[in-house]
């Protein structure tokens, strides 16, 4: 890993030499979405981030890369709670958009809504999934932030697996129409999230030194949900926003359910496997047995009714 200072950040970058396969199809052909890479991510700091940060990002997507595979184009964007490298960021951010894909509009770049300057402000972390019919280039950009969690906080920890997760759920969406990696994907948090939020809280459980009975911990929180959920009202129509919170943390049980009821390997490797060919109904109804309407009616009425012993049984232990 070689690092590139540029001003006030720097530029880590993995350094490799690529030589073309005997018959290997031109390289403005090749479209190597969805496999699992031997390339490693670029990861850009900015001038205010330490050199530790960067050090404990890379650890926690080295763990997450190898439990559930090494997908990519990736890259990895760490700003701090400056707010003028944050900015500068930014213009190295629409450089770098453009270097990779020449026609890229560097102007909607400069204003798009959810910058560096936001993230040195408020915190928080999030994937930009860069996939669709009108850029030839596609991969996953990861932008962690110095707060809400910070690098000192134990969450920081699972919310760069939970972003990590999101990588591995779009690579296995291939087309580039939107429409069909949102319905893939589905439209309100309450899948994509909470299986994202689970597996990292999961995943995080089971790494040496963590504390006993940490993953009860965290899901009896998730639990708090449940006053905020409105009666009648199925977690799948919750929208992100205000009450997004419902749908992360009741999605995370019920995905823990759905696993609860097949089995990890089913809902990691077989249901993201199908669902290019069978589409998102298709493929939970081949792999968990009913639709996903039937399981979560009885997930509603029947799974959180029970007591909070009986709901924490469905976990595994640890």
């Amino acid at each position: 890993m070689k690092q590139i200072t540029f001003g006030t950040f720097c530029i880590a970058i993995a350094l490799s030499v690529v030589f073309p396969l005997e018959g290997a199809r031109p390289e403005k052909e090749r479209d190597d979405w969805g496999k699992i890479t031997k390339a490693k991510p670029e990861f850009y700091a900015a001038g205010d981030v330490s050199n530790s940060h960067v050090q404990l990002t890379k650890e926690w997507y080295e763990i997450a890369a190898s439990a559930w595979g090494n997908y990519g184009p990736l890259e990895f964007w760490i700003v701090g709670s400056d707010v003028e490298a944050a900015r500068r960021m930014d213009k190295e951010y629409c450089r770098v958009r453009k270097s990779k894909d020449a026609g890229y509009d560097v102007s909607a770049c400069a204003k798009r809504d959810y910058n560096f300057v936001k993230y040195a402000t408020e915190g928080n972390a999030g994937l930009n999934t860069q996939r669709n019919e009108h850029n030839k280039w596609s991969g996953f950009i990861v932008t962690m932030a110095s707060r809400n969690p910070g690098p000192h906080e134990e969450d920081y920890k699972t919310v760069t697996l939970h972003e990590y997760f999101h990588v591995y759920q779009h690579a296995h969406i291939f087309s580039r129409k939107h429409a069909e990696r949102e319905s893939r994907t589905q439209t309100n948090p309450w899948w994509i999230e909470g299986g994202a939020e689970y597996m990292a809280q999961l995943l995080y459980s089971r790494q040496e030194g963590v504390r006993e009975g940490y993953l009860n911990e965290k899901m009896e929180r998730k639990l708090r949900a449940l006053s905020d959920l409105e009666a009648g009202v199925s977690i799948r129509d919750i929208p992100y926003g205000e009450r997004g919170h419902v749908g992360y943390s009741l999605g995370a049980w019920f995905v823990a359910y759905v696993i609860h009821k097949s089995d990890e390997h089913t809902y990691l490797v077989k249901f993201h496997k199908d669902l290019n060919k069978l589409g998102f109904e298709g493929s939970f109804l081949k792999h968990f047995g009913a639709s996903s309407d039937d399981l979560l009616k009885e997930f509603h009425e029947e799974f959180l009714k029970r007591s909070l012993p009986d709901m924490l049984k469905i976990l595994p232990p640890g």
